[in-house]
């Protein structure tokens, strides 16, 4: 049976995480064009993002991965029953991409007066056909992540400490990585909004030829880790 509650939170969290995320970038980028933001800024807002998403779905529905490869990870810890992992990835899926349509849709009168960009919606790299460069720093950034989450229950910290060290982390993280590679860290965060921007705003710009590392370089470091752990 499935955990109404668990499900409930990571849609509604998955969903302000990804519309604040978005959105603030694309109303950064669009007042500071023609300059673009810096890396201390894009890690800022969205670790702010994950934090604020992170507190109302902890705080409410005990729940926060936002992540299916977090969900996954639960599932293989025994913590959520697998139906509730199947649920979590179906409704993350789900609310990443309204999110993308909310921030399509309210800001796409000030989206149409700057150039056609990726970058307001998927991950973008500094260097393309460096793929294998910027696999390692997605597989490497994503693991860093995985061990958090896996060592963060040992230290028996109050939740909000826990939510709150976890978003330090991820900015951190974005701030090192987003200048290299984008910093998707999670499949759903770049796949989704990169086929919404494919679907509805421009099939020729979406970069598919790229979506292979923010799809394997996570699923590899979280997958790394996991099967460290179960070996251990």
């Amino acid at each position: 049976m499935i955990n109404t509650p668990a499900v409930t939170g990571e849609f509604v969290g998955t969903y302000i995480m990804m519309t604040l995320g978005l959105g603030i970038s694309v109303i950064i980028n669009y007042f500071l064009y023609p300059n673009g933001q810096s890396r201390y800024l894009t890690g800022f807002y969205w670790g702010i993002s994950i934090w604020i998403a992170s507190m109302i779905g902890t705080g409410i529905w005990n729940t926060a991965n936002f992540n299916p490869l977090f969900s996954i990870a639960q599932g293989l810890n025994q913590q959520i029953t697998w139906s509730v992992v199947i649920g979590e990835i179906m409704v993350q899926i789900l609310a990443t991409w309204l999110a993308s349509a909310t921030v399509h849709r309210i800001w796409k009168h000030w989206l149409i007066t700057l150039p056609l960009n990726l970058n307001f919606f998927a991950t973008v790299p500094r260097r393309f056909n460096h793929n294998w460069y910027n696999f390692f720093w997605e597989a490497g950034g994503t693991a860093l992540i995985t061990i958090n989450a896996q060592l963060l229950p040992l230290a028996n910290l109050p939740w909000w400490v826990n939510v709150t060290w976890s978003s330090i982390v991820m900015f951190i993280l974005i701030t090192i990585v987003a200048p290299i590679t984008g910093a998707a860290f999670n499949p759903t965060r770049d796949l989704v909004p990169r086929e919404y921007f494919s679907f509805l705003i421009s099939h020729d710009y979406a970069q598919w030829n790229y979506a292979i590392v923010p799809l394997m370089g996570p699923i590899v470091g979280c997958g790394l880790v996991m099967i460290i752990k179960l070996l251990i």
